[in-house]
C-alpha cells in the first residue's frame, strides 16, 4: 500500500502556497490604496475604489487597519450625492511617522527627513566618509539627530532610503563605487543591520531618477532617461512605468557608455567613457590644464555667466560629448524626455547648445520628435528625495501582520 504522506504534502504545499499567494495580494492591495491616497488625499473610500479599481469590501478592511495602525485619519463627513451616511475623507495621518532619505557622496552625506505623504521636513548635512563602517556610523548618528529635531520616535521611523554612487546589484551588494573606493561590499546587510525600521539602498541616479516621477520634473510620465552627474554620471531608466534595471539590477550606468575610442581614463578603470568628459571632476580636471581653479559645478557657472572663454570652450566640448550620449541613448529606447539632474542642471544654461546642437545632427529624427530635454528642479537635493522616494514606493506598514491581511 502506497503511503499517504506524497499526497498529504501536495495538498500542505499547495495550502502554503495559497496563503502566500492571499498575503501577497494583500500587501500589493494595502501599497495601492496607501500611494493612491498620498497621491489624492482627501479621497473617499468610494473614491478609492475609482482610483485602484478595488472593490468595497476590499478598501474597507485595508483602510480600517491602516486607521487602527494610525496611518490614516478621517476628516469631516461630505455629502456625495449618493443616498446613505455622508462619506468621510480619508488622508494620511501628518503624524504618522517619518521617512529618511540619503545620499552618499565622497565629500558629504545628505539627510532628508520626509513625512509619510512625502512632504519634506527637514535636512541634515554630514562630512563624507571614505570608509564604508564610517559611513554607516554617520548614517546612524544622523538619523539619530533627525529624529530628535523632529520630536519622533523611533518606532515612527517608517522606512529609510540611501542613494550611493556605485553599481549594486540586484540583492543590494555594492559591486563597484569607484568615487567612493568602494568593491564588493554587502552594503544592502550593513544597513539594514544598523538600523531597525525598512532600508532601501540603490544606485544614486536610480534614486534620483524615482524622486524625479514622484516629485520633479516627469510626474506622471511613463517612459523617461534620467542622467545624473556629480562627481560621476549615473543614470536612470524609466521605462514602461517603472526603473529598468536588467537582469542583475545594474542596468542604466550611463556614465560608462563609451564614447571616445582610448580616450581618457575612467573612474571605472576603462578609457572613453561618457563621465571622463562630463562629470564635474572631469570638467574641473579639464579646467585646470588650462589654468582655471574651480573644483564644483557652482564656480564652474559662476565663471561662465561671467563669460570666461576658456570655461565656455571647455563647457561646449563637454556640452557635445553629453548630446552625443543622449542621441545614442534616445535613439535606443525611445523615451518621452531626458531630464537632466546634479551638476549637469547646475551647468545646463552652458552644455545644451551644444548638446542640442549634436543631439540633433545624431539622433534620429522620428525619435528626438518625441523626445524633450528638461532640466531638474531638484538641485542637490534630488538624491537624498530619492531615499525618500525608494522608502515611499517600497513603503509596507510597520506591522506585518497589517501588510498581509
Amino acid at each position: 500500500m502506497k503511503s499517504p504522506l506524497p499526497s498529504a504534502r501536495r495538498h500542505a504545499s499547495n495550502a502554503n502556497s495559497g496563503r502566500l499567494n492571499s498575503a501577497a495580494i494583500r500587501r500589493v492591495n494595502t501599497a495601492r490604496i496607501f500611494h493612491a491616497l498620498r497621491e489624492h488625499p482627501g479621497s473617499s473610500q468610494r473614491g478609492l475604489g475609482e482610483l485602484t479599481g478595488l472593490d468595497a469590501a476590499t478598501i474597507s478592511s485595508i483602510v480600517t487597519r491602516l486607521e487602527v495602525e494610525g496611518i490614516l485619519e478621517r476628516a469631516a463627513p461630505r455629502r456625495s450625492g449618493h443616498a446613505g451616511r455622508p462619506e468621510s475623507l480619508l488622508a494620511i495621518a501628518a503624524d504618522a511617522g517619518l521617512l529618511i532619505g540619503a545620499g552618499i557622496e565622497p565629500d558629504g552625506i545628505s539627510l532628508i527627513a520626509a513625512s509619510l505623504d512625502g512632504g519634506r521636513r527637514m535636512r541634515l548635512d554630514l562630512p563624507g566618509a571614505m570608509n564604508p563602517n564610517d559611513a554607516v556610523a554617520a548614517l546612524q548618528r544622523g538619523v539619530t539627530e533627525l529624529l530628535m529635531r523632529c520630536s519622533m520616535p523611533i518606532e515612527r521611523l517608517r522606512g529609510i532610503g540611501i542613494g550611493v554612487p556605485g553599481l549594486l546589484d540586484a540583492r543590494g551588494h555594492l559591486v563597484l563605487a569607484p568615487n567612493l573606493g568602494w568593491r564588493d561590499l554587502p552594503l544592502s546587510a550593513m544597513l539594514r543591520g544598523a538600523f531597525a525600521a525598512p532600508v532601501h539602498v540603490d544606485n544614486d541616479a536610480k534614486a534620483a531618477a524615482l524622486a524625479e516621477r514622484i516629485f520633479g520634473a516627469v510626474r506622471g510620465v511613463a517612459d523617461f532617461i534620467f542622467v545624473y552627474g556629480n562627481a560621476g554620471i549615473g543614470g536612470g531608466l524609466y521605462l514602461g512605468g517603472r526603473l529598468y534595471r536588467g537582469c542583475d539590477g545594474l542596468a542604466g550606468e550611463l556614465g560608462h557608455m563609451k564614447l571616445v575610442p582610448n580616450g581618457r581614463a575612467c573612474g571605472c578603470g576603462g578609457r572613453g567613457c561618457l563621465e571622463a568628459y562630463v562629470s564635474e571632476r572631469a570638467i574641473s580636471a579639464r579646467l585646470s590644464e588650462s589654468g582655471r581653479d574651480l573644483p564644483d559645478a557652482a564656480l564652474v557657472a559662476a565663471a561662465a555667466a561671467a563669460g570666461d572663454p576658456v570655461v565656455l570652450g571647455v563647457l561646449e566640448e563637454a556640452g557635445g560629448h553629453l548630446g552625443a550620449a543622449l542621441a545614442n541613448v534616445v535613439n535606443m529606447v525611445n523615451p518621452r524626455a531626458v531630464v537632466l539632474g546634479g551638476n549637469l542642471a547646475t551647468l545646463a544654461a552652458y552644455l545644451l547648445p551644444a548638446a542640442r546642437r549634436v543631439f540633433a545632427v545624431n539622433g534620429l529624427p522620428v525619435m528626438l520628435e518625441d523626445a524633450e530635454v528638461l532640466v531638474s528642479p531638484m538641485g542637490a537635493e534630488a538624491v537624498p528625495m530619492g531615499g525618500v522616494a525608494l522608502a515611499l514606493e517600497l513603503f509596507q506598514p510597520r506591522d506585518q501582520g497589517l501588510a498581509a491581511s
